[in-house]
């Protein structure tokens, strides 16, 4: 993925040569050992010639080479030219220049700088002895053994412990390449600064940035100025970026982003673990691919097993389905997943909606299941659209899938203690059906009959199918034992018997039923106050009855009619065999559904 970074050191900076130090004749150029001592006259100086194993000390800084000219305080080295300060210090070259004087040095030919386990080669080089100053400008490398680093100038502190590289600054390395004009590298805490734009290459990946370091020893890197890496045509940038070598984490920080084509993720915060392949985005994480949209608090994503987690309050837009959940855990490769805590589960083609604590789910067969309840309810609900008015379906348990995978029909499965609350309707029933390509509910009967009441009206049977057309109620069938009820002041009750009813609904009214098989209705007459003068009781094969202002305006019979006319003080106010006016399973309002 990302950083990638180098084992050794180095780093640099633009920086100038420092001044040399002033002449100090208290401490000479002592010779300690030479083969050969020759003295010679040069004008009014006298000069030595030193030959063979040429050993020479100013303070605490010994001087080798084979040959030595010494001039006064100065000296002119040939041959295998070694400068050692101290116990880890080294310079070797193949020729010198030595001013005791000012106590400065240069050295070319092959030119070596060792500082314990770092090494400096270049063939040109000036050395301050006072300060402790090793500069170059013709271009040098430094090496740890494993990788290397070049640069056209150089700056070595050696008090400092600090070494500034700059210009062409190109480190090399078995792991990576990297590319800058001006670096930092800290020979003790073994620091690289970036202190330019800089690029890093490895395997197909670049980081680019214009300021950070990288701990060598701990292996931890940090890029803290316009950051970005690529990737395998994916592309990633942040405020900050680091890179943890001991954990393999990497870390992007602040505004992060990671796009690539068809794929597009962003967080507050990205982290990434190369061994265990796990991805995590904190704080307004979102991820899109070609297929869902995710957003959330949090979300955790496992390559290797191909898994996400979202925790805190999050949602997943996948196609037509959108999930929104506290907790939600999906495996992509089985396809298999699971939403909890205040579920919200939406079709936008079926257009309707689940609510539920907990809602597991496939993917690939579009499966869900739902249970517990939404927002302190103990059980879940489907919601939809009905007639620019809203239906509320609760249910022991929620099923939905799509029968058929060519197409986009849902179907909806609704099992034990069935309820339907609409502010125009409401039902009752032991399971339920919906299918969204024919718009039909189906109640079934399991140990007590559906019903469904609108207005003042029960209707019940042991089946009950209920249709919309344009979202609104269409066509209400009862088959096997119908029964419709209607009374408005729970006095006196009109009933509609027979084997089989359909009801036909206009506006949200019914407006016209057909009865058959043994129909039969009981109904009471009213004048134009709206007083009871009478009750009509009818029976024939088959009738259709027709309604208007919540009336029965006419009634169509079929077969073999009879029918009676019972003015109201002789009406003895029959009930139709199979008589049940239910009140307490009717939902009244939506919270009736939710327990």
């Amino acid at each position: 993925m990302l950083f990638l970074i180098m084992c050794s050191a180095a780093n640099a900076g633009a920086q100038t040569r420092p001044a040399a130090a002033k002449a100090d004749t208290s401490k000479r150029l002592e010779i300690e050992a030479a083969e050969v001592i020759e003295n010679f006259q040069r004008g009014d100086r006298t000069l030595q010639k030193l030959s063979g194993k040429v050993r020479l000390r100013q303070e605490n800084t010994l001087v080798f080479c084979d040959t030595a000219i010494l001039d006064e305080n100065n000296a002119i080295l040939k041959g295998s030219v070694v400068i050692e300060q101290g116990d880890s210090l080294r310079i070797f070259g193949d020729s010198a220049h030595y001013y005791g004087l000012t106590k400065q040095s240069d050295l070319w030919g092959d030119v070596v700088l060792v500082n314990g386990k770092q090494e400096l080669y270049t063939d040109r080089m000036h050395y301050d002895l006072g300060q402790k100053v090793a500069t170059y400008h013709n271009g040098a490398t430094m090496s740890n053994g494993k990788s290397q680093l070049k640069s056209r100038h150089g700056y070595y502190y050696v008090n400092e412990k600090q070494v500034f590289f700059k210009g062409d600054v190109v480190v090399t390395d078995p792991d990576f390449t990297l590319r800058s004009d001006t670096m930092s590298y800290d020979t003790e805490t073994q620091l690289v600064h970036f202190l330019a734009p800089t690029l890093i290459s490895q395997r197909g990946s670049k980081i680019y940035t214009e300021g950070g370091f990288y701990d060598v020893e701990n292996n931890f890197a940090e890029f803290d100025k316009n950051p970005q890496y690529e990737r395998e045509g994916q592309l990633g940038r942040a405020r900050k970026m680091r890179y943890d070598g001991l954990t393999k984490e990497y870390v992007l920080e602040g505004d992060a982003t990671i796009t690539e084509p068809n794929k597009d993720v962003r967080a507050d915060v990205i982290r990434y673990n190369t061994d265990t392949e796990m991805a995590v985005l904190v704080g307004n994480a979102y991820y899109k691919d070609s297929t869902q949209e995710v957003t959330g608090a949090e979300i955790r994503y496992d390559s290797r097993n191909k898994t996400y987690q979202l925790s805190g309050r999050g949602k997943v837009v996948d196609k037509t389905n959108i999930i929104e959940a506290d907790v939600l855990d999906f495996n992509d490769e089985l396809g298999n997943g699971f939403a909890e805590g205040d579920v919200i589960w939406n079709d936008t083609v079926a257009d309707y909606g689940i609510r539920a604590r907990r809602l597991d789910y496939n993917k690939k067969t579009e499966f869900i299941n739902a249970y517990g309840g939404f927002g302190g309810a103990t059980r879940p609900m489907m919601v939809s659209l009905v007639d620019n008015d809203t239906l509320y379906l609760s249910a022991d348990t929620l099923t939905s899938f799509k029968p058929d995978s060519a197409t986009d029909a849902r179907l909806l499965l609704a099992h034990r203690d069935v309820r339907i609350f609409k502010s125009d309707l409401q039902a009752s029933c032991d399971s339920l059906t919906f299918n969204s390509v024919d718009s039909i509910f189906w109640f079934y009967k399991i140990d007590r009959q559906p019903l469904i009441w609108s207005d003042t009206s029960q209707f019940s049977g042991d089946t009950i199918r209920l249709a919309l057309r344009g979202n609104k109620l269409d066509k209400l069938w009862l088959v096997q034992n119908s029964l419709v009820i209607n009374s408005s002041d729970e006095q006196f009750f009109n009933q509609i018997q027979g084997k089989n009813t359909t009801a036909f609904f206009r506006e949200d009214e019914v407006r016209e039923m057909f009865v058959e098989g043994n129909a039969r209705a009981i109904y009471y007459a009213l004048d134009d106050k709206n007083a009871y003068v009478g009750v009509n009781e009818s029976q024939s094969s088959e009738m259709r009855i027709y309604f208007g202002n919540n009336k029965v305006e006419g009634i169509k019979f079929y077969g073999e009619p009879a029918g009676k006319f019972i003015p109201m003080k002789q009406a003895k106010h029959t009930k139709v065999e199979g008589f049940f006016w239910e009140k307490g399973r009717r939902p009244r309002s939506v919270m009736d559904l939710k327990n």
